[in-house]
């Protein structure tokens, strides 16, 4: 397995890990009056578990297991790694501004859901560029 590959999956199964205990510390402050949570945990939590695991797992598995890219195609490894500089940071930051909204609520155009925006921004550049960058590699260096 490359080790782009283990970085992304390895990656994943951290933020797996964050969202699973963001998830019980929401359960358990519904359920045991154990804490408090607002309506941007859930935000937080099935973002970090979508974008964070869900997602990273499969671009960690493409990386791995599509074809080598054909012959002077526009695939770069190192683009790819470019991807999980600017996605890993980007959803940390989403996890965090959305507690912080939970615990500080703004209005739109105030700095958090700004940020919010601005971060999620990174995310869908990151996301697309890591899909233009992988095309090559899903036609297969026999096309």
């Amino acid at each position: 397995m490359p080790r782009i590959s283990r970085v992304y999956l390895k990656t994943a199964l951290a933020f797996l890990l964050l969202g699973v205990f963001t998830g019980l510390h929401i359960s358990s402050a519904k359920h045991l009056a154990a804490g408090s949570t607002h309506p941007p945990y859930v935000v937080a939590h099935t973002h970090i578990l979508m974008i964070g695991f869900f997602l990273m797992s499969a671009m960690g598995v493409a990386l791995w297991k599509l074809p080598d890219a054909p012959a002077n195609s526009r695939y770069r490894v190192g683009l790819a790694w470019a991807v999980y500089a600017m996605l890993v940071p980007s959803s940390i930051a989403r996890f965090l501004l959305e507690i912080w909204l939970g615990y500080y609520p703004a209005a739109h155009g105030e700095p958090i859901p700004s940020a919010i925006f601005g971060v999620s921004c990174v995310q869908v550049l990151a996301l697309t560029l890591f899909v233009w960058n992988l095309w090559p590699r899903i036609r297969g260096a026999q096309d």
